[in-house]
């Protein structure tokens, strides 16, 4: 009994040991995520939605916790399966972060900071761009910003599912790095800087004249959205992020003539962020300040682990094949 008990102590030590040298710069940014967020919902108030947000927060964790001990511990040997196994549990739990935070942010129970934010958008622009946009305020301009913003959730798709599983190498690596950051540290300010928008604070002379595609964004924000998540503005960083990214790789097939197409898609985004009054300037310009910071981010971080896997390195590849 002695003998197995000292067995099973000196696998566990072997694992960790190395899980800690496999760890790549983006694991830990998602487990200090998760773990930060588990934090914060252990200490709120308790509440309905903080009972029901420490169960899912919890259950993230511990998958990615998981799937980090299982794949960069080597504990499965199968190398496709553990590639499988490191990109689902990696990157589900870092998409289902964005429902839990329907939950965690009323749960905090913050003081919503939009004056404050109002306050910065008088003091930089004398008003915030919801305002003087009232004057575009006609149904074909509300059904194209509307289409735009809605189209915010394709582009993420389309960015990020084909290349988790087909995309390899140096871009796969700088895609999901960048993206990964922009999650966790727009996650992590949201549970900072609470705040609703001027749609839920100012007075405006009417409401938007849209019809179909405006009635879809009013569905999924009332239905899907975390309502407090403003600062910073991610329908900005995300699709300006995508937009440099393309750009840095233009030479290369599909971005040779993807990246005008996604810069003009980004444009009409971080537009409709502020028109349909979701946003203040403040948080479209950190939004882009963190997209530009991911980059730069993505770029570094490729270059530090690039050679992961290869002769003389004995840790895993960031992103084995499947």
């Amino acid at each position: 009994m002695l003998e197995l008990t000292r067995s099973v102590a000196e696998r566990a030590r072997s694992v960790a040991g190395v899980t800690a040298q496999n760890l790549a710069i983006q694991d830990a940014i998602a487990l200090t995520f998760h773990a930060y967020i588990f934090l914060r919902i252990s200490i709120a108030p308790d509440s309905p939605d903080a009972t029901a947000a420490r169960r899912m927060v919890l259950a993230l964790l511990v998958v990615t916790a998981s799937a980090m001990v299982l794949t960069r511990g080597e504990v499965i040997q199968n190398q496709r399966a553990r590639a499988l196994t490191y990109r689902l549990g990696l990157f589900v739990p870092m998409v289902f972060s964005y429902f839990e935070m329907r939950l965690l942010l009323p749960a905090l129970q913050l003081e919503a900071m939009d004056y404050r934010l109002y306050a910065i958008d008088l003091w930089l622009l004398g008003t915030t761009p919801s305002v003087w946009m009232e004057a575009w305020n006609t149904k074909p301009i509300v059904e194209w910003l509307s289409f735009f913003y809605y189209g915010y959730f394709l582009v993420l798709i389309v960015m990020l599912i084909p290349a988790l599983f087909l995309e390899k190498g140096r871009r796969l690596q700088e895609l999901m790095a960048g993206a990964l950051l922009i999650v966790a540290t727009g996650y992590f300010l949201y549970t900072i800087v609470p705040g609703a928008g001027p749609f839920a604070t100012l007075a405006f002379d009417e409401p938007l004249h849209g019809s179909f595609w405006w009635n879809q964004v009013q569905i999924t924000v009332a239905t899907a959205g975390a309502q407090l998540d403003i600062f910073p503005s991610l329908h900005t960083a995300f699709p300006a992020y995508f937009a440099l990214y393309a750009c840095g790789h233009r030479h290369e097939r599909p971005f040779n003539w993807a990246w005008p197409i996604l810069a003009f898609v980004a444009f009409n985004i971080i537009m409709a962020t502020m028109f349909l009054r979701w946003h203040w300037f403040i948080d479209v310009a950190i939004g882009l300040l963190l997209a530009f910071a991911a980059r730069r981010f993505s770029v570094v971080v490729a270059e530090h682990e690039g050679h992961r896997g290869e002769a003389y390195d004995m840790r895993q590849p960031v992103w084995e094949k499947l």
